[in-house]
């Protein structure tokens, strides 16, 4: 292990800390049993081994604990925390979750929370440290506003700007915004306009789209390009699906 410094008797660590995101959320462990601090929760790392960077560590952490291969991005200002017999400096880095599915293997088990739910889970006291450091962190909020260069299916993250209808913002680019939209049938989307345009495939059910003068009767696999600012309005006949793609990106979505 990679020593920061002795402080008398007390010896110091490097321990490394990282922050991946997914749909918004991030991921922590649960420290697994007959280790320090057994049962609580933490942002997944480790400590840093002879000859190693920073960087190193936390890919290899990552791997072992819980399967995962990470581009690790950002560092944060690390914390500092003083045990009864040991001193550590925690560094944290905004990591891009690259491949593999997470998985438990040196640890208890692992969840994705979003920022605000991490203050109810029982933290290690380096790590409550880093998220008060979080907070206000120019780095740390661009990347949590960040794009994922992937995206998994959940079934959690979907809100309902109008009544019967549920809107997931998917995946953007610099020019490209993907959005899945589930509309219960009956419901409608009343006309509007925006300065996008605007792009949609029909997964499933059946939808009527009215665009200025213009009637689509739209059944699955049937698809539709809106100019920016052109009103348009739909109503869905059944229950259906819907993935649309913006340009440029919509901000009001993320």
């Amino acid at each position: 292990m990679e020593r920061v410094r002795n402080d008398g008797a007390r010896p110091s660590y490097r321990v490394t800390a990282g922050l991946v995101r997914k749909n918004g959320k991030l991921l922590v462990s649960k420290r697994r049993k007959g280790s320090h601090l057994e049962g609580f929760w933490e942002f997944p790392g480790g400590k840093q081994e002879k000859g190693e960077s920073l960087s190193e560590c936390l890919e290899r952490e990552l791997l072992e604990e819980l399967g995962i291969r990470v581009i690790v991005g950002p560092g944060l200002t690390p914390v500092l925390h003083d045990y009864a017999k040991k001193r550590i400096a925690l560094y944290g880095f905004c990591c891009t979750w690259l491949r593999g599915e997470p998985k438990a293997l040196e640890c208890q088990e692992f969840r994705w929370v979003a920022l605000s739910e991490l203050t109810d889970l029982k933290l290690p006291p380096p790590d409550i440290k880093l998220i008060r450091a979080l907070i206000g962190s120019e780095i740390f909020e661009k990347w949590m506003k960040g794009r994922d260069m992937f995206y998994k299916k959940t079934f959690e993250g979907y809100s309902s700007p109008v009544k019967g209808v549920k809107l997931k913002s998917l995946t953007y680019g610099e020019k490209t915004h993907m959005c899945e939209f589930m509309i219960d049938g009956g419901s409608e989307i009343p006309e509007h306009s925006h300065p996008h345009e605007q792009t949609g495939y029909l997964v499933s059910g059946k939808l009527t789209l009215i665009m200025e003068d213009q009637r689509f009767d739209a059944e699955p696999g049937d698809s539709w390009s809106i100019p920016e600012h052109v009103p348009h309005r739909a109503t869905a006949i059944n229950d259906s699906v819907v993935v649309e793609v913006f340009s440029p990106v919509r901000e009001d979505y993320l």
